[in-house]
């Protein structure tokens, strides 16, 4: 199956001009099976519902066209007393099967501040595989991740906005949840732009393996990245490593005791 990453090339406020970018983006993807945006694609700017029902409709139509499932990275969205990141996503045939939601807003840039903890971390089924969602830094949290492989995803998306800086420790962390849960991990970041304190955010969009390698790794440039995958390397890499399998035969850990079901 093929995946493909859209890396735009984003201003970091003005919200026309990154919606022109992504769709422009989105017109040219052919013969992908699940597409996936990064976050804060339109910029670090507030939907209130409607206008994120504007973007959706807008988005379920590219679905729709291109017949491919579209995970819309993550927005942030204003609710009646607060405000959430939420990464939806859309069938090929244009309808919202759900969304998750940012489940710890980033300490580090202040957005704990102005947003709310999430609470879905839920699995989709697109046609061809079972995906989960870690938006941006709940990668950094390998109980979230752990949690939907339990729920036997396929692929872990990480659609984020990690600055040029961190880009070696992400590519560090995206390994290691590959390949201790046996997954594909694919992250998808943007590019040409900065965060507040003019920090660099240039690309490097990747695919990790079941078994904890790179498959490809964007440079700097905007575009979309089409990767393909062959899932049966997931069961190959479980036959050598049971990490996931020994994970499931734990019932619980009371202090210094491991407690394995059925015992």
């Amino acid at each position: 199956m093929k995946i493909a990453l859209v890396q735009p090339a984003r201003d970091r406020l003005d919200r026309a001009k990154n919606l022109q970018t992504v769709t422009r983006l989105l017109e040219q993807i052919r013969n992908a099976d699940i597409v996936c945006l990064p976050e804060n694609w339109a910029g670090v700017v507030v939907f209130n519902e409607a206008e994120l029902a504007d973007v959706l409709a807008l988005l379920r139509r590219y679905a729709q066209q291109g017949r491919y499932t579209l995970l819309t990275g993550s927005l942030i969205v204003e609710r009646r007393d607060y405000r959430i990141a939420l990464g939806h996503v859309i069938s090929p045939d244009g309808a919202v099967l759900g969304y998750a939601e940012k489940i710890f807003p980033s300490n580090a840039v202040g957005e704990r501040a102005f947003l709310r903890f999430g609470e879905r971390l839920p699995v989709f089924s697109s046609e061809k595989a079972r995906l989960g969602i870690a938006i941006c830094v709940d990668l950094f949290y390998p109980e979230l991740v752990r949690s939907l492989a339990q729920r036997e995803i396929h692929i872990l998306f990480n659609p984020s906005n990690i600055p040029e800086n961190r880009i070696s420790l992400w590519r560090s962390l995206l390994c290691a949840r590959a390949a201790e849960n046996t997954i594909f991990v694919a992250f998808a970041n943007n590019t040409k732009s900065f965060y507040p304190d003019d920090r660099p955010v240039s690309g490097h969009s990747m695919v990790v393996s079941p078994r904890g390698e790179v498959l490809f790794e964007a440079d700097d440039a905007e575009g979309v990245y089409t990767v393909e995958i062959d899932l049966a390397q997931i069961a190959e890499a479980r036959q050598r490593w049971p990490y996931l399998a020994d994970s499931l035969s734990i019932e619980k850990i009371e202090g210094d005791q491991v407690v394995r079901k059925g015992l």
